[in-house]
C-alpha cells in the first residue's frame, strides 16, 4: 500500500509542531480570495493563537470591514484549512503588515535549465 504524500506531510508537521505556522501559511495564501483584493491590500493575518485569528489592518475602514464579515471570514478560513480550526476574528491596527511572499520567478517561454550542448 502506497502512503500518499500529503498524509507523510501531515504527519511530520504534526510531529515537529509546525501545525500553527502550516495553518497561519495557508491562510495567509488564501487571504486574497477570502476577503477579495482590495481588502487583502490593507489587512493580513498576523497569527493563530488557539481558536482565534488576529488579522492586522493599516486602516480603521479595513477593520471595520472586517468585522462586519466575521462570519463569512471564519467560515472561508476554516474551509482553506480544511479544519474547524478558528471561530473568532480579532482585529489589530497596524502601521505595517507582513508582506506576501512574493512567488518564485518563472523563466520565460517555460525554458529548463541544463538543455542539451549547453553545458548546464
Amino acid at each position: 500500500m502506497v502512503t500518499p504524500l500529503r498524509d507523510i506531510l501531515k504527519g511530520a508537521v504534526k510531529a515537529w509542531g509546525l501545525e500553527p505556522a502550516a495553518r497561519l501559511a495557508a491562510v495567509r495564501s488564501a487571504w486574497p480570495r477570502i476577503v477579495g483584493a482590495a481588502l487583502a491590500a490593507t489587512s493580513a493575518p498576523l497569527v493563530i493563537r488557539g481558536p482565534r485569528l488576529d488579522v492586522g489592518v493599516t486602516h480603521p475602514a479595513a477593520g471595520q470591514e472586517i468585522r462586519l464579515r466575521t462570519l463569512a471570514i471564519t467560515r472561508a478560513v476554516n474551509q482553506a484549512l480544511g479544519e474547524e480550526a478558528v471561530s473568532e476574528v480579532r482585529v489589530v491596527t497596524r502601521r505595517r503588515l507582513p508582506r506576501p511572499t512574493p512567488p518564485a520567478p518563472r523563466r520565460p517561454g517555460g525554458a529548463r535549465r541544463g538543455r542539451a550542448g549547453t553545458g548546464g
